[in-house]
C-alpha cells in the first residue's frame, strides 16, 4: 500500500535511508546527539510511531508527547508543533478518528490505520528496536530528565534577571566542578 503521507518513494525509501542505524533516525553522532535545531526523528518514522502509539490506546496529543518522552527517559520530547500536524495528517488520511472532549481531542485508530500498521509492522518494530537500543545506555536512571531539569533551572536563573556578576561567577564555577565530576565517573 502506498503511504498516504511521507516521502515520494514511500516506506522503502524511509527504510533504506535509515542505514546505518541512528544516522537518519537519531542524527549524526549516535543516539540523542544532534545539532541545535536538527530533528531527532525523520517525519515518516515519527508518523509511524505516533500511529503505533494510538493503536496501543486512544490518546490526546499531549499523551503522545508524554509517551514518547517516557520512551526516551526524558532525553527527547517532541514539540506540539511536530505532533499536532502529524495527527492532522493521520486524520485527513483516514488512519485515525478523533472525538472532542472539551478543548481536547482524543485520537483512536481507524480500520484503515490498523491495516496500514499491519502492512508496515516490520518498519514499526525496527523503529521501536532502534529506540530501545538508543535508550539502553541511559537505562532506568532517567538521566535525560535530570539533564532537562538542570537545563531548565539554569535558564530560569539566567532569564530571571537577578543574577549579579558575583552570582554568575559562582554558578559558572559550580558548573565547571560538576563537569569535572561527571568526567571522573
Amino acid at each position: 500500500m502506498r503511504p498516504p503521507f511521507g516521502p515520494p518513494g514511500g516506506e522503502d525509501e524511509i527504510q533504506e535511508s535509515c542505514r546505518p542505524p541512528f544516522r537518519r533516525l537519531f542524527g549524526r553522532g549516535g543516539p540523542f546527539a544532534r545539532a541545535r535545531g536538527a530533528r531527532l526523528f525523520d517525519q515518516g518514522a515519527l508518523r509511524l510511531l505516533t500511529l503505533g502509539l494510538i493503536d496501543e490506546a486512544p490518546r490526546h496529543g499531549y499523551e503522545i508527547i508524554k509517551a514518547l518522552k517516557a520512551r526516551f527517559q526524558g532525553a527527547y520530547s517532541p514539540s506540539p508543533g511536530s505532533i499536532y500536524p502529524i495527527l492532522q495528517a493521520l486524520l485527513e488520511a483516514g488512519l485515525v478518528t478523533s472525538q472532542s472532549f472539551g478543548p481536547r481531542r482524543r485520537f483512536s485508530i481507524a480500520p484503515a490505520g490498523r491495516a496500514y500498521l499491519e502492512e508496515n509492522r516490520a518498519e514499526l518494530e525496527r523503529i521501536k528496536a532502534q529506540l530501545e537500543e538508543a535508550a539502553a545506555p541511559i537505562g532506568e536512571s532517567a538521566l535525560g530528565e535530570a539533564i532537562a531539569e538542570l537545563r531548565a533551572a539554569l535558564f530560569e536563573k539566567m532569564r530571571g534577571g537577578g543574577l549579579s556578576p558575583a552570582r554568575a561567577e559562582k554558578l559558572r564555577e559550580l558548573l565547571k566542578r560538576a563537569k569535572e565530576e561527571v568526567e571522573r565517573i
